[in-house]
């Protein structure tokens, strides 16, 4: 029976696709993280990874095993939302947090959700920035955060709810059927956000990963600011999946997938106490935005 930590160990490297970079995020040597995992493997009778290859991947046995990883965790979450629910939840009041962009696209689709969940609720929502929600939840100014970024502090604890994808967003009237990479628009223009925004920082890891560096690059405060100017024809930029839809710009723009995993989308709190509430919140947020993925194809 696997416990929490070797299921943890499990699920960080499925994450990564790299033991040596999953050790890195466990704290631990690399030569610990393959010893623990031959253990695992050795526990359960079959490999969970092929690791002949690089990047290294599950098996037909591995993605059988998390399949029902994920469905125990969904009883457990299941489990736990029957009995807050027998709680009642009195007199609870919780102050959430989150980006200005997700503020105005994600949250009011979601919060309604979490309210079924917690009748008995009150909530106060308050939007940050990339740089400093950290402080404010160490601080105890708001209870819960979400961000598409991962977090290093060793004062917070985070819940991954999933990986957010992130797309070329191109006019029409500039895209060219069949070119679907990056250094094929190289020409035009690439609105992009301020260096400490989220966004911001995605890219440019997409920047390091494909080798690409646009030549003509202009800086807006907003997402919608960038979205705007690409849907005067004026240049490209980039938008998250998740926000597609909400930007209503489907009729006007394509959207180019940019392949890896560059968003990631966490709920960060730093009291246990509010760790249940804040597990509930992650999974309504994997549901829902689950669902605007299958509406895009």
């Amino acid at each position: 029976m696997l416990d929490n930590k070797k299921i943890n160990i499990l699920k960080t490297i499925e994450k990564y696709n790299s033991i040596s970079k999953a050790s890195e995020r466990l704290y631990t040597a690399q030569p610990n993280l393959s010893r623990a995992l031959k253990q695992i493997e050795d526990e359960l009778g079959f490999k969970v990874f092929e690791r002949s290859k690089s990047p290294l991947y599950l098996t037909k046995e591995g993605k059988i095993l998390f399949e029902y990883i994920e469905k125990f965790e969904e009883l457990e979450i299941e489990m736990k939302e029957k009995i807050n629910k027998s709680n009642n939840l009195k007199n609870c009041y919780i102050r959430i947090g989150a980006l200005t962009f997700m503020s105005q696209y994600i949250i009011p689709n979601i919060v309604p959700k979490l309210m079924d969940l917690y009748p008995n609720l009150e909530l106060s929502l308050t939007k940050y920035d990339s740089t400093s929600f950290e402080d404010a939840l160490i601080k105890n100014e708001i209870d819960l955060f979400i961000t598409n970024r991962n977090i290093d502090n060793s004062k917070l604890n985070s819940i991954h709810s999933l990986n957010d994808k992130i797309y070329l967003m191109i006019p029409k009237a500039i895209y060219c059927k069949g070119k679907d990479k990056l250094e094929d628009y190289s020409n035009e223009t690439f609105f992009l956000l301020k260096p400490q925004k989220n966004l911001r920082k995605s890219v440019e890891d997409i920047f390091k990963v494909t080798n690409f560096y646009p030549q003509k690059v202009k800086l807006t405060s907003s997402i919608m600011d960038s979205v705007s100017f690409v849907r005067a024809n004026k240049g490209v930029t980039f938008i998250y999946g998740s926000s597609i839809r909400m930007i209503n710009s489907t009729s006007y723009c394509n959207f180019i997938e940019i392949n890896g995993n560059y968003a990631t989308i966490n709920v960060i709190y730093k009291d246990l106490s509010f760790k249940p509430i804040a597990e509930n919140l992650s999974n309504i947020i994997k549901n829902y935005i689950s669902k605007l993925y299958i509406t895009l194809r």
